[in-house]
Parts: C-alpha cells; sequence; structure tokens
C-alpha cells in the first residue's frame, strides 16, 4: 500500500466516523429498543437528548484538527448544510478535498488533480446528511459515559463489530459537539476535534460545488 493510498483510506475513514458522528447518533429508536434494553432510564434519555441535539442542527461551520496514534496530523475547516451537503478542506501540505453535494462523495487529491466519486448513498455519510437524524438498527450502543460535563456515547456497526468504533464526545449543560474518536480495526485511533464550531450559520452554496475543479482527465481515477 502506497503512503498516498493509505492517507486516502486513513481521510475516507475519518469522514466516515463523522457521518457516525453526526447522523448514526442514537435516539428514540422503534427498531433498535432490543439493543438498548440493557441501558438504564439515563442512558436512554441521554441517547433520546443527543438525537434531538443533532436534528436540530442543520448548518455548521469550524476548523478541525485530526491526530492518529500513528503520528498523522491533518487540520483544516469543515462545513455542513444539512441535508445532503458536507466539505472537508484539508489545509496544506494534506492535498485533499472531500466534498458531498446532495447526490456523490467527491475525493479530491489537488496536487495529483485526481477525482474519486462515490454515490452518496453508498458511503457512511449518508446517515450524517440525510434530513432526519436517526439511530439505524445496524448501529450498537456500545457504551454511554456521563461525568465531569461531559457526555460520551460509543457506537459500532452491529453487523461488524469487529470493524471499529466511534466515540462521540459533547460537552453537556447545554449540550454542544467537541470532537469524536474513530478506532479502526487495526487498532489506530484517530481524534477529530471541532475547533470554534459555529451552528446556524448562512453557508455559500459554492462551497459544495464541484465542477470548476481542475482533473487529470487521464481517465483511471474517473470513478464517477
Amino acid at each position: 500500500m502506497t503512503a498516498r493510498t493509505d492517507l486516502r483510506r486513513r481521510l475516507l475513514g475519518a469522514l466516515g466516523a463523522a457521518a457516525l458522528l453526526l447522523g448514526a447518533a442514537p435516539a428514540g429508536l422503534a427498531e433498535s429498543r432490543a439493543q438498548t434494553a440493557a441501558l438504564s432510564p439515563d442512558d436512554v434519555a441521554a441517547v433520546s437528548r443527543v438525537e434531538r441535539y443533532l436534528n436540530e442542527i442543520q448548518t455548521m461551520q469550524a476548523r478541525f484538527v485530526q491526530v492518529s496514534s500513528n503520528g498523522a496530523y491533518a487540520e483544516g475547516e469543515v462545513y455542513l448544510d444539512r441535508p445532503g451537503h458536507l466539505r472537508f478542506d484539508y489545509d496544506p501540505p494534506t492535498p485533499v478535498l472531500m466534498i458531498a453535494n446532495g447526490l456523490s462523495l467527491l475525493y479530491y487529491d489537488k496536487e495529483l488533480k485526481e477525482a474519486t466519486f462515490l454515490p452518496l448513498w453508498e458511503t457512511p455519510l449518508w446517515f450524517l446528511i440525510r434530513e432526519e437524524v436517526r439511530l439505524d438498527e445496524n448501529v450498537e450502543i456500545v457504551a454511554i459515559e456521563e461525568a465531569l460535563g461531559t457526555l460520551r456515547l460509543t457506537l459500532r456497526d452491529a453487523d461488524t463489530p469487529d470493524g471499529g468504533a466511534v466515540t462521540l464526545i459533547f460537552s453537556d449543560d447545554p449540550l454542544i459537539l467537541k470532537k469524536w474518536e474513530i478506532t479502526d480495526p487495526q487498532g489506530i485511533e484517530t481524534q477529530v476535534s471541532l475547533v470554534n464550531p459555529v451552528f446556524g450559520v448562512e453557508v455559500d452554496p459554492d462551497l459544495f460545488k464541484t465542477g470548476d475543479l481542475e482533473v487529470w482527465q487521464g481517465g483511471r481515477n474517473q470513478d464517477r
């Protein structure tokens, strides 16, 4: 595996965790009552509170800092406009831009001018930016921790319990999203922190357009 391919996998993994963060977050859960049966009433209330909070988020802009246990470091800007739109713009020297434009997810290498497109509904991002945030029945609540003004909620895919986990971290009273932590199947931990997030801000719709990007026309990376 090349260093660039590994970077791409790590970044997409982090973004997938972000999807769990804002979209597969748990709640008032008809189909998943059985899996939450072991939760205490306080835990169920906390989960429902998180879902209500996430559903109230329509737009967001923030700096983000991404640090991994393998030594990787990146930062940049993130923009959210639900439903359907998300942009992760990494600062140099990380040559990466990712845009969800309502239909597809673009992964763009600024240096190589290579673009990969994936249908949005085939990515974890779909749970993040669809119109209604709710807990899918395939998401397992692993742990809920409330202490010292912080709420931590750990999730994993119920169908692939060995596929890693994501922990969503909120400050409490009032509830505010602060960061998420991802552990991938290889045990590498990645922490993505939001810096000065602003919610409810007007977001320029041009940020989610991809037609003006310069793309190398060699063909092998045009996976549209």
